[in-house]
C-alpha cells in the first residue's frame, strides 16, 4: 500500500475530478497532496480543487529531494514537466496520458490522431526514462468522429481518463495492479512537431479533405494554433474551424 501520495498536474479540470475520487478511496492511513508546475496558474487550480496546492519544479534538486523524502507514490496528471531519473528510480511514478500508448505517445495526442488518422484513447502507465513509454496498467480507445476537432476530441479523452482512473485507483493505491509492456515503440510526437504543423503553407497543394482534417486537428476552443503569414505585412493570421452538425 502507498501511504503518501503526491499528485502533480497542469490540468485543473482533471485534477479537480480526480481529487473527488481520491477523497473517497483513501484510507485513514493514506494522504494526498497536490502540486503544479511553475508555469501553471495556481489561482486557477484553487478554483477547481479544495486541497492546498504547492508549486514544485522538477528541474530543481531541492524540490526533487523534497518529493523523495515525503512521498512514496506520484500520480502525474497531464504534468508538462519531465521526470528526472533520480525521481523515477526512488519513487513509484504513474502517469495518466491522454493518448492510447504506444500509438499516441508525446505531445497533443488528439491533434496527431486527427492529422494522421490514428486511433486515440487514454492510458495509465508507469513512468520510465522515455516519453510515455513505461509498462501499461490500463488503456482504452475513444471513438473519434469525422466532425471532431482537437477540442471536442480532447474532452472525450478527459472523460475516458476519469473512467480509467475510477476503475484502477484501488489497485494503484494498494500496489496490487498488474502491468503489461507496449507491443512496440509506436509513435512519438514532440512539441516541435506540433509547432511545425501549426504553420499553414498557402502554396501547398492538397485535397479539401486533408486541409479540413488539418484545421480540425488544430482547432482547440479559444487557442490560437493554425496560422499563415500575411504576405503584405508579415503578420501571423490565426485561423480555426467551426464545425456545426445538421442536428446541432
Amino acid at each position: 500500500m502507498f501511504n503518501n501520495i503526491l499528485v502533480i498536474s497542469d490540468n485543473n479540470y482533471l485534477c479537480g475530478k480526480l481529487e473527488n475520487i481520491l477523497t473517497e478511496k483513501l484510507s485513514s492511513e493514506q494522504s494526498v497532496n497536490f502540486s503544479i508546475s511553475p508555469f501553471s496558474d495556481i489561482n486557477e487550480f484553487k478554483e477547481f480543487i479544495k486541497s492546498e496546492v504547492m508549486i514544485l519544479d522538477l528541474k530543481k534538486e531541492n524540490d526533487v529531494n523534497f518529493i523523495i523524502e515525503h512521498y512514496d507514490l506520484i500520480l502525474s496528471i497531464h504534468c508538462k514537466q519531465l521526470f528526472p531519473g533520480t525521481l523515477i528510480e526512488k519513487i513509484k511514478c504513474i502517469n495518466i496520458h491522454p493518448g492510447y500508448n504506444p500509438i499516441n505517445r508525446g505531445w497533443y495526442p488528439q491533434v496527431f490522431s486527427i492529422q494522421n488518422n490514428l486511433p486515440i484513447g487514454a492510458t495509465i502507465h508507469e513512468i520510465d526514462g522515455e516519453l510515455d513509454h513505461g509498462p501499461i496498467i490500463d488503456r482504452d480507445f475513444v471513438k473519434k468522429n469525422s466532425y471532431d476537432t482537437s477540442g471536442s476530441l480532447y474532452d472525450k479523452i478527459l472523460e475516458k481518463e476519469i473512467e480509467l482512473f475510477k476503475k484502477n485507483i484501488d489497485s494503484i493505491l494498494n500496489n496490487t495492479y498488474k502491468t503489461f509492456l507496449p507491443e512496440n515503440e509506436g509513435n512519438v510526437f514532440l512539441k516541435k512537431d506540433f509547432n511545425k504543423l501549426c504553420k499553414i503553407d498557402l502554396q501547398e497543394e492538397t485535397t479539401a479533405g486533408k486541409f479540413i482534417d488539418k484545421l480540425r486537428a488544430l482547432s482547440h476552443k479559444n487557442f490560437d494554433n493554425a496560422y499563415y503569414i500575411d504576405s503584405e505585412n508579415g503578420e501571423k493570421i490565426f485561423i480555426s474551424l467551426l464545425i456545426k452538425r445538421q442536428n446541432d
